[in-house]
């Protein structure tokens, strides 16, 4: 409930990994909650290019 009223309460985001539900507080290009997300964003996007190329 604290974070939710503080200032820092404009800097919290979904996570931009499609399946995951959980939220985070942005930190300059953060858009994720993990590294696993990440990863995982970052692999569907490789997949699509090459996929995309054929």
């Amino acid at each position: 409930a604290d974070l939710l009223t503080s200032p820092a309460a404009e800097r919290l985001t979904a996570c931009g990994s499609p399946p995951c539900n959980r939220y985070l507080l942005r930190h300059g290009r953060r858009h994720w909650c993990s590294t696993r997300c990440g990863d995982r964003a970052r692999a569907a996007r490789a997949y699509a290019r090459r996929t995309e190329q054929r």
